[in-house]
């Protein structure tokens, strides 16, 4: 469904999914929920100072023509607007990124997450002067080490971190995410690897860290992305039971990047394609050159890095949505490998 300009009439230029056409020719088609999204309305443009009234206020928007019909079932969806059966929920969850779990979770760099391209490349990036430390880096396929931690629940003071709140607030509302889609690139990455069952993200009564993210290679999943070069997978949300106690008045934001109720939380590393994976012996991938960066000096990558080294890198989105609550997350991906 498309939004299209309203000088004279409001008009929705509306078309049937594939699936819809399918289902009509079948002779079962009934409509039974529809979906919104505001990826392209401006919200700037929304004028309440406008001089001639209220009427006028959003008339900008109103007048402004938004996509076109796709026959995809959500092609023209990047950001769907959610739907929820309550209408008195003062709080919804949100998908933040844990990077403070000891021996867990992998650590940002300026907004980065760096993915290093194989085993000699983590040795260069690992030593002082570059990133200097192991957990400011993926290993490319390994499912041991550090990965990324993302946590969904409610990021709010006002509400007490504990098992009343979270089965109040989230478990009753549905609002916990028992799986999370992730979208990547697949010009770069091959796969995912997600969380196994026998993970753990919780505390105990003393308030300490009893996190265990263990992954495998993920399976996959029939959800399309409706997009070009973009795949998807599934991966497992792992209760997150990290509590607020009374020994210590331990808050649980020690464990947890969560101030309120916790939802669930997940795990995750990419292997990225054959070619990308070269050592500096080898031969350089042309997708460094024609979607990334390559030869660039050590010291510019890294301002204290004094090795004499270059490298080849690619900076790459990577999408991570929760599937009960709906909430999004978007991290920046750099696949790097020394290049000589």
């Amino acid at each position: 469904m498309a939004f299209l300009d309203n000088s004279g009439d409001i008009i929705l230029d509306a078309v049937l999914t594939n699936l819809g056409r399918r289902r009509m020719a079948q002779g079962n088609f009934k409509i039974t929920k529809y979906a919104f999204g505001d990826d392209e309305v401006d919200y700037s443009l929304y004028n309440k100072d406008h001089p001639s009234g209220s009427a006028y206020y959003d008339l900008e928007i109103l007048q402004t023509p938004l996509f076109e019909a796709f026959a995809s079932s959500d092609i023209g969806i990047s950001y769907g607007l959610a739907s929820y059966g309550r209408t008195d929920l003062l709080y919804l969850p949100e998908i933040k990124m844990n990077e403070i779990t000891a021996d867990q979770a992998v650590q940002t760099t300026s907004g980065i997450i760096y993915l290093a391209a194989n085993a000699e490349t983590g040795k260069a990036i690992k030593a002082a002067g570059a990133l200097g430390n192991s957990n400011k880096f993926l290993a490319n396929g390994s499912t041991t080490g550090y990965s990324i931690v993302l946590e969904s629940g409610l990021d709010t003071t006002d509400l007490i971190a504990d098992s009343q709140n979270r089965i109040s607030y989230l478990v009753a509302n549905n609002l916990v995410d028992s799986t999370f889609n992730v979208y990547f690139d697949t010009r770069f990455i091959s796969n995912a690897l997600t969380p196994t069952s026998n993970s753990r993200f919780t505390n105990d009564s003393s308030g300490n860290d009893k996190v265990s993210m263990r992954l495998k290679t993920s399976t996959g999943t029939s959800k399309a992305s409706g997009l070009s070069n973009m795949g998807v997978t599934t991966a497992r949300g792992i209760a997150d039971t990290v509590y607020n106690v009374s020994a210590g008045g331990a808050s649980g934001t020690d464990v947890s990047v969560l101030s309120g109720p916790r939802g669930a939380a997940t795990s995750l590393n990419f292997k990225i394609l054959t070619g990308l994976d070269n050592e500096s012996g080898g031969t350089t991938d042309s997708k460094f050159s024609l979607y990334g960066k390559t030869a660039i000096a050590a010291a510019t990558v890294f301002s204290g890095d004094t090795s004499g080294y270059t490298y080849d890198y690619i900076d790459t989105e990577v999408t991570v949505e929760g599937a009960s609550s709906g909430a999004r997350s978007q991290l920046t991906l750099r696949i790097i490998r020394r290049a000589s």
